[in-house]
C-alpha cells in the first residue's frame, strides 16, 4: 500500500517515467498473493497430520466442501497442485503415470499429502517465476472466479485445510500470471531488462522470503509437529 502511495505521488509530480513505473506497479501486484501463500503455508506447517489424514479418509465419506458443491471442489484442488508439481499417479511394478482421468488426479494428489513434510517442502520452495506458460495456461481455468475452486466451497473437519490449501494455490497462479507479465514487458522493452532479471532470477521462492522476515522460518522440519507425527 504504502509503495502504491508513493508511485501515485511521483505520477502527479511526474518523476517516474512509464517503464518504471510499470515495473513498480508489477511489483506491489505480488505482494498480496505473495502474503496469502504464506499465511497459508504457516496454517498447513501447523497441522501436517490433517494432511494426511484427508489423504487417508474413508472413500464412502461426503465430500467436505459446502451446499452443493459435491466432490468437484476437491477434483478441481487436485488437479490444480498435480498440474503445478507434476504429480505422478503410484502404480504397482510401473513407473508412475501421468494422471488422465480425474481420480488419477485425486489419486495422484493423495499420494503426495501421504508425505505432508515433502508436500509442504514443494509448497516452501516453489518459485512461481520458473511456472512455464504452458502449465499456467492449464492452472487458470482452475482457480478463475465463478468456475474454479475457491476457498468458501470446502467445509467440515478438513475445511481448515483445504480452504489454505486453495488459497495458496490461487496466490501462487496469480504469482506466476505477474512474473509472465513481467518477462513480457521486459522482453518488449517497456520495463529494464536488468531489473527484471533480478526478479525473475532470484533463487529463494517469495513465499520463504516472506515467512522468513515475518520469522517463521519456513521450514516446517524446525517445528514440532502435532502428535508428534514427522
Amino acid at each position: 500500500m504504502g509503495n502504491t502511495l508513493v508511485t501515485t505521488q511521483r505520477i502527479a509530480c511526474g518523476h517516474t517515467d512509464r517503464g518504471q513505473l510499470r515495473q513498480t506497479l508489477l511489483c506491489d501486484r505480488l505482494s498480496q498473493p505473495t502474503a496469502e501463500m504464506a499465511e497459508a503455508l504457516i496454517v498447513l506447517q501447523g497441522q501436517p497430520l490433517r494432511l494426511k489424514q484427508f489423504a487417508d479418509r474413508d472413500a464412502g465419506s461426503p465430500p467436505p466442501t459446502s451446499g452443493d458443491n459435491g466432490s468437484r471442489p476437491v477434483l478441481l484442488l487436485a488437479m490444480a497442485f498435480v498440474i503445478l508439481f507434476g504429480y505422478r499417479c503410484q502404480t504397482e511394478g510401473r513407473a508412475r503415470d501421468e494422471p488422465v482421468q480425474p481420480s488419477d488426479f485425486v489419486a495422484a494428489f493423495e499420494v503426495a499429502l501421504r508425505s505432508p513434510q515433502e508436500f509442504l517442502q514443494d509448497l516452501l520452495a516453489l518459485r512461481a517465476q520458473v511456472v512455464p506458460r504452458e502449465k499456467l495456461i492449464r492452472l487458470q481455468p482452475l482457480v478463475s472466479e465463478g468456475e474454479g475452486v475457491s476457498p468458501e466451497m470446502f467445509s467440515g473437519p478438513y475445511g481448515e485445510i483445504l480452504r489454505n490449501l486453495a488459497v495458496f494455490l490461487r496466490g501462487a497462479v496469480e504469482c506466476a500470471q505477474i512474473y509472465g507479465e513481467i518477462r513480457d514487458s521486459a522482453a518488449a522493452g517497456k520495463i529494464d531488462a536488468q531489473q527484471a532479471a533480478r526478479l525473475l532470477d532470484g533463487v529463494e521462492s517469495d513465499q520463504r522470503r516472506m515467512l522468513n522476515a515475518m520469522g517463521s522460518g519456513g521450514n516446517p522440519e524446525d517445528d514440532e509437529l502435532e502428535d508428534g507425527y514427522r
